[in-house]
């Protein structure tokens, strides 16, 4: 597991990002611990700087000062010429700490520490790790690392890995940047890059992040003009808030695609409530993914094709698309595949239509998807598709073709614009190795992907598409929202208030709630039935409790007075000066609205169907807060509950406005009250006209004296 400290005050002065550029442009660079010896680390980084090209000063530090032909050599890092200015540290962790402070006063202010045997390997590598975090904060040199690869720079023709040459090639530049957590994985994916003709500008492995991490670095990339797109393999954070913070404010400019490690895991199975045992460590994070604007990829291809169309092709207007094809049983397929990325497939226009189809043969069908059967021409379906890409109708094209037919070969590339030619974005799926190598390398030198499969070609424009939706929504931001709850909760609540105490506060600000009465002894019974009306429901409020039909806690579909006493007498063993009697609410729609404070990501708005089957049919969204009313509005109408308050099979809409008024106060007096780690309200009841909340509770945070009840 990486540790790393959080960017903080310490950082301030010198976390701008024109301070890094030393590490992917340096002047001339000295390897500590490079030696002629056989497998020798450092000499393999200084074999990879020979290969790749890097035309600046090399030199070797080793005791012996031993040089590594052609590369010069010193005994140590005080016998370093003037003008170094970056180091790469390839030494034990032991000797790590001990070369900052020499290093500085050589006004080498850059260090690369590639070596393992820190953070990553228990107590004693954690001890080295913050050793050099503080000798670097106090002499002011900047650390990428430990344990990483390194840097990779196209257009400088510098690297710091130790792999050996031969065993991946490196891309040449292009627009595309590349962040990664995994050494392993970057290598992979600029070997994947370079076969597949994808420029890459710069890349990073951070390791441990003892200092330089990914919010540095995307602040970087985002500054630099080289960069069209980001891409960000990750497995942990050090800071999930900030990261979304920053990665909103990133993807306004630029498109970022991220890949995330460890899916699988749920983390912590919170038991505290529903709401924190239905976040779980992945779904928050497609929650962050959906808060801060990313593009998610599940896996390597994903991940390669979304930066190889983001990185080449423009973003489309909509998500209506246009398929292409000379394969007759192409089509309901293809179909398929773009409704299951949620891309359009409109019909052209009666006009459109017949103005395309006069000139081509009548068993061609144009309908969307067009379909040439094995009878098309390059020139056919070149044109076919120009006319229609250029009626206004379509906002990108999908275009799939197969090998074995006359017609259509690799001279097809010349018939269609590619690259910054092209006004609406194009995915190319080409099959048969006959076709698809010299059809790719023509297209790729024009700038446009081509893709070995079309589920490839459909998940990416899916990526262009999202893009899309990103910027036509990166306007609103959350601004503070009604707060007035909060400061009337914590004026009226000092420690966290139970269930009917919370229910008390909502009926106060006009949330409806069912009418209770206090049971403290038998003989309230008659004075609570006679003011409340049968039905009742019989509950106790206890701090603590979790579920109260688990713990016996909760009694409901009361009629009469004699079921009332006898409930009542059980109950109140149980839970002696704790019973609260309460009117029956009539059948209707049950939510839960839930909130959690994750410990990465910070305040989780948790919205479904709700009440005591939620956990079994799990069927929820996840919004990370603050949000806007908007982001609330999608929350509700992107699940399946959301869309029988609209109104299913003619049955009439609920009270859509009241429900959506009611969490957003509630979701920012969570924000606000910083002090509970969950609030969930329970179910909460939905009808034609109106709202209400059935059950509430609230657990406070560890660092609370009460941090161990649940209410």
């Amino acid at each position: 597991m990486n540790e790393a400290r959080p960017e903080g005050p310490a950082l301030a002065g010198k976390g701008e990002s024109g301070s890094l550029e030393t590490f992917f442009s340096p002047r001339a660079v000295a390897v500590i611990g490079a030696s002629p010896r056989p497998g020798n680390l450092g000499a393999r980084i200084l074999a990879s700087l020979e290969a790749h090209g890097y035309g600046g000063e090399r030199i070797a530090v080793n005791p012996q000062a031993l040089p590594v032909p052609p590369t010069g050599a010193v005994a140590s890092v005080a016998e370093l010429p003037d003008g170094v200015d970056l180091a790469i540290a390839a030494v034990p962790a032991g000797e790590v700490p001990g070369l900052v402070a020499p290093l500085a006063g050589r006004g080498i202010h850059h260090l690369i520490v590639v070596g393992g045997g820190f953070a990553e390997t228990g107590r004693e590598g954690a001890r080295l790790q913050r050793a050099l975090q503080d000798e670097s904060q106090a002499a002011g040199v900047r650390v990428i690392g430990p344990n990483g690869l390194g840097v990779f720079s196209a257009a400088a023709r510098f690297n710091s890995f130790f792999l050996s040459p031969g065993d991946i090639r490196l891309p040449g530049p292009g627009p595309v940047a590349i962040l990664s957590q995994s050494g392993a994985f970057l290598s992979l994916l600029l070997d994947g890059f370079a076969r597949a003709g994808v420029g890459v500008h710069r890349a990073v492995n951070f390791g441990n992040r003892a200092d330089v991490g990914e919010l540095e670095l995307l602040d970087a990339f985002a500054g630099d003009p080289a960069v069209k797109v980001i891409g960000l393999y990750l497995e942990s954070f050090a800071d999930g808030a900030r990261f979304v913070e920053r990665a909103r404010r990133v993807t306004r400019e630029k498109p970022i695609v991220v890949w995330k490690g460890g899916q699988g895991e749920r983390g912590g199975r919170a038991v505290r409530s529903h709401s924190a045992s239905l976040a779980g460590s992945y779904p928050v994070f497609q929650a962050a993914v959906e808060k801060a604007g990313l593009i998610e990829a599940r896996g390597f291809e994903e991940f390669q094709d979304a930066l190889a169309i983001l990185a080449s092709q423009p973003v489309p207007a909509g998500d209506r698309v246009l398929i292409v094809s000379n394969g007759g049983g192409m089509g309901v397929f293809l179909t398929d595949l773009c409704e299951r990325r949620g891309l359009s497939l409109p019909a052209p226009s009666g006009a459109l239509l017949r103005k395309v189809t006069a000139g081509l043969p009548h068993y061609f069908s144009v309908k969307n998807p067009i379909d040439l059967t094995g009878s098309g021409t390059n020139r056919q379906c070149a044109d076919t598709a120009l006319a229609l890409m250029g009626s206004g109708e379509f906002d990108a094209l999908l275009l799939v073709l197969l090998s074995g037919t006359q017609g259509i070969d690799a001279e097809i590339a010349s018939l269609l614009p590619a690259g910054r030619a092209c006004d609406h974005p194009i995915a190319a799926a080409v099959y048969g190795e006959k076709l698809y190598h010299p059809l790719g390398r023509a297209w790729r030198k024009r700038g446009l992907p081509v893709f070995a499969t079309a589920e490839a070609a459909a998940w990416a424009l899916s990526v262009l598409v999202r893009r899309c939706r990103v910027l036509q929504g990166a306007a609103e931001e959350a601004r503070p929202g009604p707060g007035e709850w909060a400061a009337k909760w914590r004026k009226r609540f000092p420690h966290p208030p139970h269930e009917m105490e919370i229910k008390t506060f909502l009926a106060e600000q006009g949330v409806g709630v069912p009418a209770h009465r206090s049971l403290l002894r038998e003989n309230a019974i008659d004075a609570a039935a006679g003011a409340l009306g049968y039905p009742l429901v019989l509950k106790a409020a206890v701090p603590g409790m979790e579920h109260k039909a688990e713990q016996k806690a909760v009694r409901t579909g009361i009629y009469d007075g004699e079921e009332f006493v006898r409930h009542w007498r059980d109950m109140d063993r149980l839970f002696p000066g704790a019973l609260y009697a309460e009117k029956e609410a009539p059948s209707g729609l049950d939510l839960i609205v839930g909130f959690h404070r994750d410990e990465q990501f910070g305040p989780l708005l948790v919205f479904g169907a709700g009440g005591k089957y939620v956990e079994t049919w799990g069927e929820v969204g996840r919004l990370l807060l603050p949000a806007t009313r908007a982001e609330l509005s999608g929350l509700v109408n992107g699940t399946a509950v959301g869309r029988v308050i609209l109104g299913v099979r003619g049955e009439p809409s609920l009270a859509r406005e009241e429900l959506l008024e009611f969490v957003e106060r509630a979701a920012w007096l969570f924000v606000e009250c910083s002090e509970y780690a969950s609030m969930e309200f329970n179910p909460v009841r939905l009808y034609e006209d109106r709202l209400v909340v059935l059950d509430a509770k609230l657990a406070a945070t560890s660092s609370d004296t009460k941090g161990d009840e649940l209410r």
